[in-house]
């Protein structure tokens, strides 16, 4: 595969973030009929919500397995740690109702296919500069980018013009 070619075209990246979006939504509104002043109506988002979660996290796993994108990278700490602390935000009440899915299927779209890819290319690059969840997306696409074979040759030639 190419350096540049993103990993996940743009089809399946907005088919992807769509899903995500209707799972955050749906969990957003099953979270509102909490707020209802009765037991059962607080019982029922608490019991109708963890399996939604558990079903939308199985479900963008073996996603992202069949497009040979790992969703729990453990070779990164720091996206590893915010996805387990995305699923275990998803699993308290009313915190469900942040999009916390549709943000770590973002980040891992943004980590797997780079600079050149569908989320992050189409965010112009003075919004990443001026927002704290903008820099943390540069970030992560410079340290996708450090990875990719085109980055080490990039690396290795600028240190030899800098040592001339």
């Amino acid at each position: 595969m190419e350096p540049d070619k993103p990993k996940v075209d743009v089809l399946t990246s907005s088919i992807m973030l769509l899903i995500a979006g209707f799972f955050d939504l749906f969990q957003f509104v099953i979270s509102a009929f909490g707020f209802l002043p009765t037991g059962v109506t607080q019982v029922l988002a608490i019991v109708v919500s963890a399996p939604i979660t558990i079903f939308a996290y199985m479900l963008f796993t073996i996603w992202f397995a069949f497009l040979n994108v790992s969703f729990f990278n453990i070779k990164k700490p720091g996206s590893f740690f915010a996805r387990i602390g995305g699923l275990v935000a998803e699993s308290l009440p009313f915190i469900t109702s942040a999009p916390i899915l549709t943000s770590s299927v973002l980040f891992t779209l943004v980590e797997a296919n780079g600079a050149k890819g569908f989320p992050a290319s189409i965010v112009p690059s003075f919004l990443l500069n001026m927002t704290p969840a903008g820099r943390l997306i540069n970030k992560a696409v410079k340290g996708a980018n450090d990875n990719t074979p085109q980055a080490a040759n990039d690396n290795t030639q600028e240190q030899g013009r800098e040592a001339a």
